[in-house]
């Protein structure tokens, strides 16, 4: 299990994590998402940021320009800033296969390349009506997919733009949910995640439990063939 910086917030997080960012304005994206890619860089990561507009990427260079030597990274092709387009859609058509087969050639990189991980953010703001249920079934797969792999993504939705119910898809299709509170920002893992690691606990337990309980019965087991050979044994004699 290997855990890995944020960079915005104290502590790490477990590579293979899909998170979802909850923002309220574009000065709060620009709070994360800089810190975020300066630790993926100097944790000799492959850093894949995916923006809505050329305004955004320009000022998520300049944020990180002071953070890290950023156009190094750029001529290394340590970071990439990919155009929302041309990382969702192929032909203006949203197909999550593709979006795979994109992740798992930048995850391939990592043993070529002699990067440690990946990590990913992107600005969901594109997202509505029209894009949103594809999206979703998209973004629970990958959590589902990616879970144990050297990868670590954050996908940022604006929160004034969902619905109440989109808003609970959304969260439940991720493994940690980052918001504000109090100016400070804080992770929390969502429900379903929670349910699980409870669920793994218990079966935990529960294995301990059984091998105990089988390792008694082998020795009692072993403790009465020991006393029928000493029944037997002391019959004859």
């Amino acid at each position: 299990m290997k855990y890995i910086p944020l960079g915005f917030v104290k502590g790490s997080v477990e590579i293979g994590t899909h998170i979802v960012m909850l923002y309220e304005n574009e000065k709060e994206l620009l709070e994360v998402f800089p810190p975020f890619f300066a630790a993926g860089l100097l944790n000799n990561e492959l850093c894949i940021v995916v923006y809505p507009n050329l305004r955004l990427k320009q000022e998520l260079h300049e944020k990180l320009a002071k953070l890290v030597d950023i156009d190094f990274y750029i001529k290394k092709k340590k970071i990439e800033f990919v155009y929302y387009k041309n990382f969702y859609f192929r032909n203006r058509i949203f197909i999550k296969e593709r979006i795979y087969w994109l992740v798992d050639k930048k995850i391939k990189q990592v043993g070529f390349k002699d990067f440690d991980g990946v990590r990913a953010a992107s600005d969901m703001s594109w997202v509505n009506g029209k894009f949103f249920k594809k999206v979703l079934v998209y973004e629970k797969g990958l959590t589902k997919k990616y879970k144990k792999s050297s990868i670590l993504f954050i996908c940022a939705y604006p929160i004034n733009k969902l619905t109440i119910p989109e808003l609970v898809d959304v969260l439940q299709s991720h493994m940690l949910i980052l918001y504000k509170k109090d100016r400070k920002w804080c992770l929390s893992e969502t429900l379903e995640r929670r349910i699980l690691m409870e669920e793994i606990q218990n079966l935990e337990k529960f294995t301990k439990l059984a091998v105990g309980r089988e390792l008694k019965m082998i020795k009692l087991k072993e403790k009465v063939e020991k006393l029928e050979k000493q029944l037997k044994e002391s019959k004859i004699s």
